[in-house]
């Protein structure tokens, strides 16, 4: 286990963390299935009718009113006998057994039965992962996040989306496994805005297979981790907000999907083992725990939330969502922030070197300079300066700058008489530093160095 979790494994009275458990080996404890116990129905014995019901029975059919009683022992079903003291079993009273039902024994007082943790399933999860793929550590670490997350997407404000890339193959052996711990999976090759009305009713996590993923499944699938968006499908109009997996093929995803996390397997040429001790047994189990923790925690996680300080703005929303659902484990909730961190510094930089980050780390530098506006040529000017000190030979025209400037979503409009450019407003400053948040690669050190343990609130 990491270091960052030894403080939540079981401990001697010594301090020292126990050794060979089944945290350790990968054993699954069975989980608790109450079992609804039915009493066998008690044998009647027929019930004679006595001479008087015989003769009442015989008027009442022939519509005939019942003569007054004249024996005694036909009114109390005794013999006459008694009179005479007789003390014989044929002289008793008769009495029905089969109406005289056994007291049923009360229940012995038991503890209640133990869940399993979230450190537990957490453990789990991942070792099933690990097992059975070539993700690395991190990756299987955070799909478990995530698993524990759609067992309460109904409780979150967002269902954060899982994007997996990397060889096809190993992408379909993660999402098997996912369709055997996320509440009603269903796998899915492709997903189509005309399909969302059936998935709404058919399952409740999608598992998508989208290896050729574009620009309009990639919008279909940002507006479906949003909870209160609503989808027109099949003439109607549909609340589909789910939790969502997709494989987006096997390079990074270059069509953004927001709310989501990425997890990439690199390929590798390692052979399969065969399938350690307690894997079937785990993979039957833990669905049960997770619903069994799903149970217990859902008022929980309903009405608290944790905020995870020092994560970037673009991801901490998800790491919000995904720290919710960890219940009474800070020490899990900040090993997540710290993985949540560590993934915006990779993808940032991915991007800090393209030609768009370069464009928004000069504009963000004039905007800066107190000035109101900014000419497209003097954006260029210090593209171009900038590019000339990481050793790049190779200009941009104020043309070229413009269109990557409108691609970023900061339209220029004419200033004066010498040229169009960008009016310094609250507006494109604020989108000029939304920008940066994504490109501009000290922002996500800055705030990697400045993380804190998630704050636990209660929800509004």
């Amino acid at each position: 286990m990491p270091d960052v979790l030894e403080d939540a494994l079981p401990q001697t009275a010594a301090g020292d963390v126990r050794p060979s458990t089944e945290l350790d080996v990968g054993e699954c404890f069975a989980p608790f299935i109450p079992k609804v116990l039915v009493s066998p129905a008690p044998s009647l014995k027929r019930k004679w009718p006595t001479y008087k019901e015989g003769v009442d029975e015989t008027f009442r059919r022939l519509c005939l009113d019942s003569p007054a009683p004249t024996d005694p022992a036909a009114e109390t079903g005794t013999s006459t006998s008694a009179e005479t003291g007789s003390t014989g079993d044929t002289d008793a009273p008769l009495v029905n057994s089969a109406e005289i039902l056994p007291t049923p024994e009360e229940a012995p007082l038991l503890p209640a039965p133990r869940t399993a943790t979230a450190l537990e399933i957490f453990t789990w999860i991942k070792w099933c992962l690990m097992v059975q793929t070539h993700l690395p550590v991190d990756a299987a670490e955070m799909i478990a996040f995530w698993v524990i997350s759609t067992w309460f997407q109904d409780d979150l404000s967002i269902r954060p989306c899982l994007i997996i890339t990397g060889p096809a193959h190993d992408a379909e052996a993660v999402l098997s496994i996912l369709r055997n711990f996320c509440p009603r999976a269903a796998l899915l090759a492709g997903l189509k805005r005309g399909d969302l009305s059936v998935l709404r009713w058919a399952c409740q996590t999608n598992l998508v297979w989208e290896p050729n993923l574009d620009k309009r499944t990639a919008a279909l699938v940002s507006s479906l981790t949003v909870r209160n968006c609503m989808v027109v499908g099949g003439g109607t109009l549909n609340s589909c907000s789910k939790s969502t997996a997709i494989y987006a093929g096997e390079v990074p995803a270059t069509h953004k999907i927001q709310h989501s996390i990425s997890v990439h397997i690199t390929t590798t040429n390692g052979v399969s083992s065969a399938a350690p001790q307690h894997l079937r047994e785990t993979m039957e189990r833990l669905p049960v725990h997770l619903d069994q923790y799903h149970k217990k925690n859902l008022d929980h996680v309903h009405h608290w939330a944790f905020a995870p300080y020092g994560v970037p703005s673009e991801t901490a929303a998800v790491a919000n969502a995904l720290s919710s659902c960890i219940v009474d484990a800070p020490q899990l909730r900040m090993k997540l922030v710290a993985i949540a961190n560590t993934q915006a510094q990779q993808r940032r930089l991915e991007t800090s070197d393209t030609t768009e980050a370069v464009v928004v780390k000069a504009t963000l530098a004039l905007s800066r300079d107190g000035r109101e506006h900014a000419y497209v040529r003097e954006i260029a000017a210090e593209v171009n300066r900038r590019q000339e000190a990481r050793g790049e030979t190779a200009k941009l025209s104020p043309e070229k700058v413009g269109h990557r400037l409108k691609n970023l979503g900061l339209r220029t409009r004419p200033l004066s008489q010498s040229g169009n450019g960008l009016m310094f407003d609250k507006v494109t400053v604020a989108l000029i530093q939304q920008l940066a948040a994504v490109y501009v690669v000290e922002d996500v050190l800055e705030g990697a160095n400045n993380l804190h343990i998630p704050q636990t609130t209660e929800k509004k």
